[in-house]
């Protein structure tokens, strides 16, 4: 049996899926779902090519109106959650598909990750806001990084980190870190060691930033 993470996605991954779309989506017919998804091509696909081929088929099955489609995305989280699907970053499609199609709205977009971000980290998901929307989007993570839900206050962090492996870099926060800064004064001492985590990796990053910045 294959240990490559990309072969999570399998028949039985997305039988699985289906079945909390189908309790979301009752009158759309999701049984061709598989095939959709598991192409001749998909089988060629690395683990981020095959989520963002989940994403655009999510984007078939969804309804095209985005806040209800957001709506939509949150139940299925609940879904998965009722058949026993604990949080995992196979799932990290459903945050894609806030940030591939939600650029342009913002609110609804931010509210959303929100919600699923205790299911599956939107850390990959909010930068493309936070280059667009370098203000409004700081300003929404230092809002989170108060927030009661401890996975809200990681994404703060892990969201506005000038670098994460895997994701897209912040070009703003490379330049000038110090937007980022109050976010961390909120989360340095947070009570949940997952968090602190994301600070201290936070603050390494900022401090290779910091000397890179003033050797030049």
């Amino acid at each position: 049996m294959s240990t490559a993470l990309k072969d999570r996605y399998n028949l039985s991954f997305f039988k699985t899926f289906e079945t909390a779309l189908h309790e979301v989506t009752p009158k759309v017919d999701t049984s061709h779902l598989f095939t959709q998804i598991l192409t001749d091509e998909f089988k060629e696909f690395e683990l981020k090519q095959r989520m963002y081929h989940v994403t655009k088929v999510l984007h078939d099955v969804l309804d095209k109106d985005f806040p209800i489609a957001c709506n939509q995305l949150v139940q299925v989280t609940e879904a998965l959650k009722q058949l026993g699907i604990g949080e995992n970053f196979e799932y990290m499609f459903l945050p894609d598909f806030v940030a591939t199609y939600g650029l342009n709205d913002f609110n609804t977009s931010m509210e959303t990750l929100a919600k699923i971000t205790s299911f599956t980290s939107a850390e990959f998901a909010v930068r493309p806001f936070i280059i667009k929307y370098p203000n409004k989007a700081i300003a929404k993570m230092l809002e989170w990084s108060s927030h009661k839900d401890s996975k809200i206050r990681r994404l703060a962090s892990e969201g506005s980190r000038p670098r994460l492996p895997w994701a897209m870099a912040l070009p703003q926060l490379k330049s000038d870190p110090s937007p980022g800064i109050p976010i961390l004064e909120n989360l340095k001492d947070d009570n949940d060691e997952v968090v602190r985590r994301s600070v201290a990796n936070h603050l390494t990053i900022y401090a290779k930033t910091t000397h890179q910045l003033l050797s030049h």
